[in-house]
C-alpha cells in the first residue's frame, strides 16, 4: 500500500472526497509547457536554499533508497550536522524535508524553501504535515522556518540574498497539534476501500473533481452564478440550495447574478438594452490588442526581482465596421534581454493617434501602467492608450449573457459559443499559461536556436488568434445591436 503524502493529507483536509481521490490518482495530471516551467522552477529553487548551508548533505547521497524510507537511525546515527532534501516514511505516511539543521540540544531546525515572495497560510499547513510526519518518526523538531523569495533579490547577487527567512515555529506547532488528533481518522478514510460520502462545500467551487463528484448530472449549480462570494455560497448551501432554481426569491443577488438565474430559469438568453450605445460608442478604426508576459520565480534579466511581470509580445489587429482587417502589427521580445522599452515604442508607433483600442479583459491597462511607471519618458503617450481602451469583456458581463456561458465570460470560453468556426486547438501553443513558459524556456537557455524560431512563430500565433477573436466577437455584438428593434 503506498503511502499517504502531503498533498492527499491537505486535500483531506478541505475535502475528505478529494484526499481519498488523491491518494488513489484520480485528479487530472497536470501536463503542458506550463507545468513543466512551474516544476523546473520549483525544484531549482529548492537546490539554491540548500547553498545557504555550506556543509548540507544531500540525503539521497546518503542512503540511494531514502526517498521513501524511515532515514531516522541514518540522521541520529551520522554526524551530519544539516541534512536535505530527505523524506520519511511512518505509520503510513511519507514526507519530505528541505532542510534539516541540528541544533545544540540535538533537536532540529526544519526549513521549508518556498517559492513565494510573501506568506501564505499553505506554507504553514506543507510545514505542519512535514512536522508531524518526523515527530512520528522520532524527529524532534524545535524549530520550523519559511525561506521565501525576497523582493531585493537580482541577479549576481549571492544566494542568501535571495531567501527571506519566516519564524513559523508558533503556528506550526499548534498547527501540527491539529494535524496529529487527525491522523489516525485521515489514514482510515484516506485508505479505505469505500468513498468518503461527499458533501457540498465552499471548497468544492474550485475543485479540480467537481464536475465527476458533486457537480455531476447536475444542472443550473449554483457556481454558474457569477462572482458569487463565500458568504453568499455558505449561507445557499446552508438553505440547502445547490442548483439556480433552489435559490429562495428574495436571496440577495448582484445585479449581474439575478440576470443569470433569470436566464437559466427560463432558458434565454440576456441583451441589455444599453448593449447598442456601448458598442455605438467604440470608435473607428477599431484597434484589437492583446499582450503576453511571463512572470518567472527568478529573474530572467539583470535589474529585476523575483516575480515580476515581463511583457514580452503584443498582437494587433485594426479592423472596420464590418471586421475587415486593414492592418496587422505583430512584435515579440529578444529573449536574450529586458525588452520592455522596445515593446512599448513600437505598440506607441503601432497604435496611433485615432480608434478605441478594445482587449478583452483589464490586464492590458495593468501592464500598460506598469510601463508608464517604468519608463517615465513615454509616460504621457502611454497614458494617453489608457484613455482609448475599451475592455470588451466588461462590455459582454455587463450586457449580454448566454446559457451556454455557465457564469464565465473568459475569450476561451466565450468564443467557441459565439463563434463556434473559432478555436484554439490548431495550434502548437493554445494557452496563456503554455505561451509564458515557452517564452521563459527560450530566455533560461534551454532551447537551442532552430527550437527558438519555431517558438516564436507559435507564440506570435497564438497572440494573433487572440486578437482575430475579439474581432469577431466584436462584430457579433454590432450584428447584435443592428438586428435589435
Amino acid at each position: 500500500m503506498e503511502h499517504i503524502n502531503k498533498t492527499a493529507f491537505i486535500n483531506y483536509l478541505n475535502c475528505h472526497t478529494l484526499g481519498w481521490m488523491t491518494k488513489r490518482g484520480m485528479l487530472p495530471r497536470l501536463t503542458g509547457l506550463n507545468n513543466e516551467f512551474l516544476t523546473l522552477e520549483g525544484r531549482n529553487v529548492h537546490k539554491m536554499s540548500w547553498q545557504l548551508f555550506p556543509d548540507a548533505v544531500d540525503a539521497k547521497k546518503l542512503n540511494t533508497n531514502s526517498a521513501a524510507c524511515d532515514v531516522k537511525e541514518l540522521i541520529l546515527s551520522s554526524d551530519v550536522k544539516t541534512i536535505c532534501n530527505v523524506s520519511f516514511a511512518v505509520s503510513g505516511y511519507c514526507a519530505r524535508a528541505d532542510i534539516l539543521h541540528k541544533l545544540k540540544n540535538n533537536s532540529w531546525h526544519l526549513f521549508e524553501a518556498k517559492s513565494g515572495s510573501k506568506y501564505k497560510v499553505k506554507y504553514v499547513n506543507d510545514m505542519s504535515f512535514t512536522a508531524m510526519v518526523l515527530a512520528k518518526a522520532g524527529i524532534n523538531i524545535s524549530k520550523t522556518t519559511i525561506l521565501h523569495l525576497s523582493n531585493d533579490y537580482r541577479l549576481g547577487m549571492d544566494i542568501p540574498s535571495l531567501f527571506t527567512k519566516l519564524d513559523c515555529s508558533d503556528k506550526v506547532e499548534l498547527k501540527v497539534q491539529e494535524f496529529s488528533s487527525l491522523f489516525d481518522k485521515a489514514f482510515e478514510d484516506i485508505n479505505s476501500e469505500n468513498v468518503p460520502g461527499p458533501y457540498l462545500k465552499r471548497n468544492c467551487k474550485n475543485c479540480p473533481v467537481f464536475d465527476v463528484c458533486m457537480g455531476k448530472d447536475v444542472k443550473n449549480h449554483i457556481f454558474n452564478l457569477p462572482k458569487l462570494s463565500v458568504p453568499a455560497i455558505e449561507k445557499l448551501i446552508a438553505l440547502g440550495a445547490d442548483t439556480i432554481d433552489k435559490i429562495p426569491d428574495d436571496f440577495e443577488l448582484t445585479q449581474m447574478q439575478s440576470i443569470v438565474k433569470n436566464c437559466m430559469l427560463t432558458n434565454t438568453n440576456y441583451i441589455s438594452k444599453n448593449l447598442k450605445s456601448e458598442i455605438e460608442n467604440i470608435k473607428q478604426p477599431f484597434c484589437y490588442l492583446d499582450f503576453e508576459s511571463v512572470t518567472a520565480i527568478m529573474p530572467l534579466y539583470p535589474g529585476i526581482a523575483p516575480h515580476t511581470q515581463l511583457l514580452t509580445q503584443f498582437s494587433l489587429d485594426k479592423a472596420d465596421a464590418f471586421g475587415n482587417i486593414l492592418n496587422h502589427y505583430e512584435c515579440i521580445a529578444d529573449q536574450t534581454r529586458d525588452y520592455r522599452r522596445d515593446i512599448a515604442e513600437k505598440l506607441i508607433e503601432c497604435l496611433g493617434k485615432e480608434g478605441s483600442i478594445i482587449t478583452y479583459a483589464n490586464s492590458e491597462k495593468v501592464v500598460i501602467l506598469k510601463l508608464a511607471e517604468l519608463l517615465p519618458d513615454l509616460c504621457n503617450d502611454l497614458n494617453k492608450i489608457i484613455e482609448r481602451i475599451v475592455d470588451l469583456e466588461l462590455i459582454i458581463r455587463k450586457n449580454y449573457y448566454d446559457i451556454n456561458f455557465h457564469g464565465r465570460s473568459s475569450i476561451k470560453k466565450v468564443l467557441p459559443i459565439l463563434i463556434p468556426e473559432m478555436s484554439y486547438t490548431d495550434l502548437e501553443i493554445g494557452e496563456g499559461g503554455d505561451a509564458a513558459a515557452a517564452f521563459a524556456f527560450m530566455a533560461m537557455g534551454v532551447y537551442d536556436e532552430k527550437k527558438i524560431e519555431e517558438t516564436k512563430m507559435n507564440l506570435l500565433q497564438y497572440c494573433a488568434r487572440d486578437t482575430l477573436a475579439m474581432v469577431r466577437i466584436h462584430q457579433f455584438l454590432i450584428n447584435i445591436v443592428n438586428n435589435l428593434v
